[in-house]
């Protein structure tokens, strides 16, 4: 019998140790023995399936009141590059919750601005605050392993080019970040309904991404309030238009992380915008 058709699929120590597994839920906290090793016939270059979801994740288990809390993180696209450093900190100063990073591939969507060096250099001048990088770039997975790199901890990336949705997930986690899936205005929320049980936040975007300075789209809050009556532990961000005429819309629909950029970077008085930012987002918080 000739046997060089057949696969012999090993499971090997770091197989079993791999960072991966930690995204899957067990009964107890305990390692469990792996089954007994087998022959198998299958396939072995299909690509691995969606992660289970993680037992700490706020999506994915609804009973488990955990609650959700407010947080407001300025958009710097429309800060002075020039003065990034300076300009961030001063958002933070002022009550910033996190740092919301805008990188642009020029690809995507029809703009330029940056990439993994300035944050690295921004990281080196900020050592504390929570970074979110909102890729709007054509390959995330290409700049998973330099974000991380250079200090991000939030990855948020664009769903609709990505062909392997969960071999994206899973490489960010991997590498160390929490992972953001974000969708755009032409997208169906019910798009990314299978992968939200191993994401740690998603975003609607309320404007066509690629520019600052966008007029809010009010018809995106129907996907909030879904995602919201679906998923009550999950956080909600909502990014385009967003400022103090536009909050109550978006927190009574359900967001509890909300980017700002023109109303919070221009303003004379950051600290006042972002406080009545967060103030109303609480009110409707449950």
């Amino acid at each position: 019998m000739n046997f060089s058709c057949l696969t012999i699929r090993v499971l090997t120590f770091q197989d079993l140790c791999s960072p991966r597994l930690d995204c899957l839920r067990f009964k107890t906290s305990k390692f469990r023995a792996p089954a007994p090793l087998s022959l198998t016939l299958a396939d072995t270059t299909a690509s691995p399936s969606c992660p289970k979801a993680r037992p700490n994740c706020c999506a994915c288990n609804k009973t488990n009141k955990m609650p959700i809390q407010a947080k407001i993180g300025p958009s710097i696209l429309n800060a002075d590059l020039a003065n990034l450093a300076a300009e961030s900190q001063k958002l933070l100063d002022n009550g910033a919750d996190y740092l919301h990073l805008d990188v642009m591939d020029g690809a995507f969507v029809p703009n330029l601005t940056f990439g993994h060096p300035m944050v690295k250099c921004l990281r080196n001048h900020i050592k504390e605050a929570f970074f979110e990088t909102h890729m709007m770039v054509q390959n995330p997975e290409q700049w998973i392993a330099p974000m991380a790199d250079a200090g991000v901890n939030l990855y948020t990336f664009h769903v609709e080019p990505v062909k392997d949705v969960c071999n994206v997930t899973r490489k960010i986690q991997e590498a160390g970040m929490k992972v953001g899936l974000a969708i755009k205005p032409g997208t169906e929320v019910k798009e990314i309904e299978k992968y939200i049980d191993v994401a740690d936040l998603v975003l609607v975007m309320t404007v066509e991404p690629g520019f600052g300075g966008q007029s809010f789209m009010a018809d995106m809050m129907p996907k909030v309030e879904w995602l919201r009556n679906n998923y009550p532990n999950l956080d909600i961000e909502v990014d385009g238009g967003v400022g103090p005429k536009t909050i109550d819309c978006c927190a009574k629909a359900g967001a509890n992380w909300i980017v700002s950029g023109t109303a919070v970077v221009g303003s004379a008085d950051q600290r006042q915008v972002i406080s009545e930012l967060r103030n109303v987002v609480k009110s409707y918080l449950k």
